[in-house]
């Protein structure tokens, strides 16, 4: 992201450079600005404008100050489960937006939730990168390709959690364009960020085992996680959420 300034008001800037004419890359470059054209929610940066020029794809959004829960964790911070919390909620409630808006035709999976893509202003969280998000509406440009990388979270395999399902389980599931995706990268999130709590664990244990949590929290976690018993909705999720104590 490119920071720039314009009568006194900031802006994010994303570009894609377009190296070989590729219809591809154009193609998505188009879905997202027009995912991001349809938002408007106070946790989703404002979309501004999009376009090309000297083959570089252009996405301009309204900048958030703030870093991402990313560069907490590669600097050591401690979150525990008292501040973990109203971040998930957060979370969940801009994905009940996502996922159920007004007009049923505008929803949408955002299937890139991870750390770095979780902006902390403050106690407030903004979600970014619509780069890999998809209109459930299947008619809604019906062909766009689906790069997904193998290295799909941050801290999947970090001390702190051991055994929690895998890159290319993640990898998998972020395919999905269904809802389940994103709440399954809910729990990966949830999970990450409890990366540095533990100094010394067992790196043969689950992580459930390892990490510190009450047992509520933790049942939250794993039915994030599963792809059998897992949540029906962001709106479910959040109302477990609020009745752990």
């Amino acid at each position: 992201m490119i920071k720039a300034r314009r009568n006194n008001s900031l802006y994010a800037i994303k570009a894609l450079i377009n190296k070989a004419e590729d219809v591809e890359l154009f193609l998505a470059h188009k879905l997202e600005a027009d995912i991001l054209s349809r938002l408007n929610h106070p946790r989703i940066p404002g979309f501004v404008n999009a376009f090309t020029y000297n083959d570089v794809h252009y996405i301009i959004q309204e900048y958030i100050e703030g870093l991402p829960l990313s560069y907490y964790i590669h600097n050591g911070c401690r979150f525990d489960e008292g501040e973990v919390k109203p971040i998930l909620f957060q979370l969940l409630s801009i994905l009940d937006y996502l996922h159920c808006p007004s007009q049923k035709e505008n929803a949408v999976v955002h299937r890139d939730l991870r750390l770095s893509n979780i902006l902390l202003n403050s106690s407030k969280i903004y979600l970014l990168d619509f780069g890999l998000a998809r209109y459930l509406d299947p008619a809604k440009f019906p062909y766009v390709p689906d790069p997904v990388s193998g290295n799909n979270s941050e801290c999947l395999n970090s001390p702190a959690s051991p055994r929690i399902p895998g890159a290319e389980t993640y990898r998998l599931l972020r395919r999905d364009i269904s809802p389940k995706s994103d709440l399954f990268g809910v729990g990966v999130v949830g999970v990450d960020l409890f990366t540095n709590l533990v100094e010394n664990p067992n790196l043969n244990a689950p992580w459930q085992k390892v990490l510190p949590l009450s047992i509520d929290f933790i049942n939250f976690l794993k039915k994030l996680l599963s792809q059998k018993n897992n949540f029906k909705s962001a709106s479910e999720a959040m109302m477990h959420l609020e009745l752990i104590q």
